[in-house]
């Protein structure tokens, strides 16, 4: 008799406790929580828009045993990189004046690059860790260097079309005046588009 008193009082308080928790309500006021959405961008002069993360391009060399720098002017393999234009729309051309290829008005643009370079005017310089370490850029055809800080001549202007469009180039790590030592590699550049 005395088991089933227990039993009863135990499923009782059972009972109770779920009346208890059944009581819980879930707030329907305060705070739940808040955050910001910044909205970033420039509005530019230019025909064509350059595709949403191509303003900070980052071309990773990766892991490169200092040997393969180990004399001055050694270079290691190239890596692309692309630069993104998207939505070109261009004006007519002025009546009686139609280039063959044009697509318009501001239909061609070059590509010029600007940053510390080192005394020699063949690479920009790395400013991590490892010495004696530049990074050279080439066009799209992967041998033809690009000099440093020099403008592109309007004559090695790339005819774009409507729609998107990719500049194409590539980078490579060159030993500057001795082998290169260990350490990170750092180095940053500027690239100015401009329309023809």
């Amino acid at each position: 008799m005395r088991n089933k008193i227990i039993l009863v009082m135990a499923a009782a308080g059972m009972m109770y406790g779920a009346s208890v928790f059944a009581a819980d309500t879930t707030p329907t006021a305060g705070p739940f929580g808040s955050g910001k959405i910044i909205f970033t961008g420039t509005i530019t002069n230019s025909p064509c828009d350059i595709a949403p993360g191509d303003d900070a391009i980052t071309v990773p060399f990766g892991q490169i045993s200092y040997r393969k720098l180990n004399t001055a002017d050694a270079t290691t393999d190239s890596k692309p990189f692309t630069i993104h234009l998207q939505n070109c729309a261009f004006d007519p051309n002025d009546a009686g004046s139609n280039p063959a290829g044009s697509a318009g008005k501001m239909s061609k643009v070059t590509v010029s690059f600007s940053g510390t370079a080192d005394t020699s005017g063949k690479a920009y310089v790395s400013t991590g860790s490892a010495q004696h370490v530049g990074v050279q850029l080439l066009k799209s055809d992967n041998i033809s260097l690009i000099t440093p800080n020099t403008p592109m001549p309007d004559g090695e202007a790339q005819q774009l079309q409507a729609g998107n469009n990719e500049l194409n180039f590539f980078a490579r790590l060159i030993a500057l005046t001795d082998a290169a030592t260990p350490g990170d590699v750092n180095a940053s550049v500027t690239y100015t588009l401009k329309y023809l």
